[in-house]
């Protein structure tokens, strides 16, 4: 009889148990995949810094989940093994992460980015071409437009390797801070085994420190490092946004009012869109006839403008930063060398061997020299120009450093190609080209020595 009762209760005490691990198991997977959210990810632990989850709403991986490349892509298992290492975090959780935020934890390249993207060569070049608005009444367009050399120079028996070289080769690095914006030593490996050391001569490391550092192998996110969390100037966003019509360039100074206000300082969304309002209404007074002149500009202005205040409150709140002294110029861009060193952190003229062999530095290497231009079109000659065969001189190592007293040479013959040597900014020759000598490239080399008759300099030293 005991027995027979004790049936019953070792059936009812097993659906029991069935049914706790079953509630045990859903709340494990649900939490584990919360823990796996943006959400999560942006208020529970990182609410620290917005300015990464704004960023990253605005990326082209908007659409990928901060885990996919903070953990990596990797089977369930080792996922949550990792995760158990990101408990070295909650100190920085409860107490506040450094400022700029770093990710050391970071997973290899192979491990995330390679998930989705490729690590074979690509067979083509591409042409880039930029939308930039000048700060003045009419809001001037210029384009820029950039053959990007990511196959290398395939015209005119061309022997440039271009971008898709650091892929076929092996490099490792030492950096002397954890945004890796300063590096004096570089080992190259090619792919036929042969090891190359650079180093920068105003930056040398002696035998024991090299022996000593932490030697970083190059990869994706070393170039790529704001993929994920774009950090745009103010300059670069309003250009962004008048080029696919969001602000409209027909409005006067349109773009230096939206930088202005992208400049401002606030506290809260709710200043922000204090402020977005301000500046609409003293546009308005600024401009009172602007509503006959451009009326279905104004209009649809009006009609969004709801649209618009959330928009630029959302840039501003962006492009504003929690703790002071943090601003957009403290997330450096390493994919280019506008605003930061990017590639000129290696090549800048500087890192060279003891043999004193420069680690490859030129305009060419990686792109076409830049067309700008206000028009519509441009000429064949011009590109022609961006992809020949490069003369013997162009070929040497300090070239870039130097073309301005080549072409002062007599019989140097550079109007052959160029035409009409004429040095300046105002894009009307070859070598009158805004988009290199209107600009100062942070990182890039020594200060080239002017000659007087140049109406700007060539290549200005960077901050």
């Amino acid at each position: 009889m005991k027995a027979k009762k004790m049936i019953p209760l070792t059936i009812g005490s097993l659906l029991g148990l069935v049914v706790i691990l079953a509630l045990m198991g859903t709340a494990g997977v649900a939490t584990w995949e919360y823990t796996n959210s943006d959400a999560f990810c942006t208020e529970a632990c990182h609410d620290v810094h917005p300015e990464n989850a704004f960023a990253h709403k605005a990326s082209q991986h908007a659409e990928v989940a901060c885990v996919e490349c903070h953990v990596g892509r990797i089977p369930t298992f080792p996922q949550m093994v990792r995760k158990t290492g990101h408990m070295s975090h909650l100190w920085a959780v409860i107490f506040g992460y450094e400022r700029p935020l770093t990710a050391p934890s970071l997973p290899v390249a192979r491990e995330s980015c390679e998930g989705c993207h490729t690590t074979r060569p690509h067979r083509h070049n591409s042409i880039r071409v930029k939308r930039h608005f000048a700060s003045n009444a009419r809001n001037t367009e210029t384009k820029v437009i950039v053959p990007v050399r990511t196959n290398g120079r395939v015209f005119h028996g061309g022997q440039s390797e271009g971008i898709d070289e650091h892929t076929r080769i092996a490099v490792r690095f030492v950096a002397s801070d954890p945004l890796k914006q300063n590096i004096p030593w570089v080992e190259v490996t090619r792919a036929d085994g042969t090891v190359v050391v650079y180093e920068d001569p105003s930056a040398r490391l002696d035998a024991a420190e090299i022996s000593a550092a932490d030697k970083h192998t190059m990869e994706c996110k070393d170039c790529h490092n704001l993929a994920g969390h774009p950090v745009r100037s103010p300059e670069q966003l309003i250009d962004e946004l008048m080029a696919d019509g969001t602000l409209d360039p027909r409005l006067p100074y349109v773009k230096a009012r939206a930088v202005e206000l992208l400049n401002e300082d606030f506290d809260d969304a709710a200043e922000a869109h204090r402020l977005v309002r301000e500046a609409w209404a003293r546009y308005g007074e600024e401009f009172p006839d602007l509503k006959d002149e451009y009326p279905d500009a104004w209009e649809r202005s009006r009609e969004s403008l709801d649209d618009q205040q959330e928009m630029m409150a959302g840039l501003l709140r962006r492009n504003q930063f929690a703790a002071a002294d943090i601003s957009w110029r403290s997330f450096p861009d390493n994919s280019g060398h506008t605003n930061s060193p990017g590639c000129f952190r290696c090549h800048n003229g500087r890192h060279q061997t003891s043999e004193g062999d420069l680690l490859p530095v030129g305009c060419t290497e990686c792109h076409g020299i830049p067309i700008v231009t206000t028009r519509d079109r441009i000429g064949g000659d011009l590109m022609d120009l961006t992809d020949m065969r490069l003369p013997r001189s162009h070929a040497a190592q300090d070239f870039i450093f130097r073309h301005d007293e080549l072409a002062e040479e007599e019989n140097a013959g550079c109007d052959t190609c160029h035409g009409r040597i004429a040095f300046g900014t105002n894009n009307r020759t070859f070598c009158a080209n805004s988009g290199c000598h209107d600009n100062s490239w942070p990182g890039f080399g020594p200060r080239v020595e002017v000659q007087a008759w140049l109406e700007e300099p060539l290549l200005r030293a960077g901050p």
